[in-house]
């Protein structure tokens, strides 16, 4: 086992080739263009990949800086000239009240394991925003893991690269879960053809918790933030029973 997107990372955006990042990009426009002030938003994204939704907010304007935990997924957005630095939510290194807007979405804050963390994530987003700041992210549900994502099974060819996918749903625990069997094809250092490839294979085990919306809304610090909304996946309406993505949209309280 190797940690998570060590091997995914390089295949990644094949694997995400059907997200529309342009219309990701469009709604942090729409809400930033409704609820900031700044004529240039500063923007900082937590859980930011390999830096494709980064590189579309750029060409809108915005001061973007990106982060992601994952070492092999800063370096990806790296290559394509995004700017990125490695970094965990729950430990993160900017405490400087610097940024209009905080961004963790595609439910990258679905790996915070417990409610402490998410306390602890709101505490340190807080604590690089500006004051009336905007915390925007998203979260997977538990009707998208139990209609969509249990016993779910894919797999795809790209050439240098196969994977297997098994995703499956804890109820018990709330926890999705989504394991890759991975096969990466490089050369044969020992063959006589030196064309003659070799496949390395890994796994990687991702584990997601998936709270009730309203336990996520108890945990948002009353002292440090206004929620300005909590909507159905890329809209302003109320979430429902049958979301199967939710945001939620905070503001940084004036100190």
């Amino acid at each position: 086992m190797i940690k998570n997107y060590a091997a995914l990372a390089s295949f990644y955006d094949q694997l995400m080739a059907h997200v529309e990042y342009d219309d990701w990009s469009a709604y942090i426009k729409k809400i930033l263009d409704t609820y900031c002030s700044s004529p240039e938003p500063s923007l900082i994204e937590i859980g930011g990949g390999t830096g494709r939704l980064g590189e579309k907010l750029a060409e809108k304007g915005m001061n973007y800086q990106g982060s992601d935990f994952s070492f092999a997924m800063c370096k990806q957005a790296r290559n394509r000239g995004v700017k990125f630095f490695v970094a965990d939510a729950r430990f993160f290194p900017v405490k400087k009240h610097i940024y209009d807007m905080a961004i963790f979405l595609y439910d990258g804050i679905n790996y915070l394991q417990s409610i402490q963390e998410y306390f602890v994530t709101f505490e340190n987003i807080h604590a690089c925003l500006k004051s009336g700041g905007l915390f925007l992210f998203d979260i997977t549900t538990q009707y998208n893991s139990t209609t969509n994502f249990n016993e779910f099974n894919d797999t795809g060819d790209l050439g240098d690269y196969f994977y297997f996918r098994h995703s499956y749903y804890d109820m018990a625990e709330a926890i999705q879960y989504n394991d890759f069997t991975i096969f990466t094809k490089q050369t044969n250092p020992d063959a006589s053809d030196d064309l003659m490839p070799v496949f390395y294979k890994y796994n990687e085990h991702h584990a997601q918790k998936v709270p009730p919306v309203a336990a996520i809304k108890k945990a948002i610090p009353e002292k440090l933030f206004d929620i300005i909304g909590i909507w159905e996946g890329f809209s302003f309406k109320r979430h429902s029973s049958r979301s199967v993505r939710v945001h939620f949209l905070l503001r940084k309280k004036s100190a």
